[in-house]
């Protein structure tokens, strides 16, 4: 044989070892308890709800602050809508804002126990305070929203 021909398959030789030691490292590191897909995924799973959870806790406490201003206006309005939800059991509603916490307690710094999202369908329980926060269940869940964020079901 010529001696660029020997060259030529000593290169490929080369590379194909290199390639399966590549094939090789890469199956073990996928194979890897340390390395795993699926909590890496949830991780950025989890960034991104708790930028939603971020989001909706910002509205949650907007709407603290509103009805916290004292204005006679917002109390009306926090009459009419008292009217509105009422004390009856089990009425459903929906969710009106992009993403609503329901959250452990009635204010805006307890635990979040579910998110929903627009068009969610949740019972009203009961009416807990002039805050406008109402008891829901959503699913399994029971908790707390403010109902500036539900609309009644017809």
């Amino acid at each position: 044989m010529r001696k660029s021909s020997k060259f030529r398959l000593l290169l490929l030789f080369i590379a194909g070892i290199i390639f399966i030691v590549f094939v090789l490292v890469m199956q073990r590191q996928f194979n890897n308890p340390d390395f795993d897909f699926q909590n890496e995924a949830s991780e950025v799973n989890e960034l991104e709800n708790d930028e939603e959870t971020e989001k909706a806790d910002a509205a949650d406490e907007d709407a603290d602050t509103d009805e916290e201003s004292g204005d006679s206006e917002s109390e009306e309005e926090s009459e009419e809508t008292d009217a509105d939800t009422g004390d009856s059991n089990e009425e459903e509603y929906e969710v009106t804002a992009e993403v609503l916490n329901i959250r452990s307690s009635p204010n805006a710094d307890s635990e979040v126990v579910e998110t929903l999202v627009n068009g969610d369908i949740v019972q009203l329980i009961g009416e807990e305070d002039e805050y406008e926060w109402v008891e829901i269940s959503y699913q399994d869940v029971t908790g707390y929203a403010n109902a500036g964020y539900l609309e009644a079901v017809e």
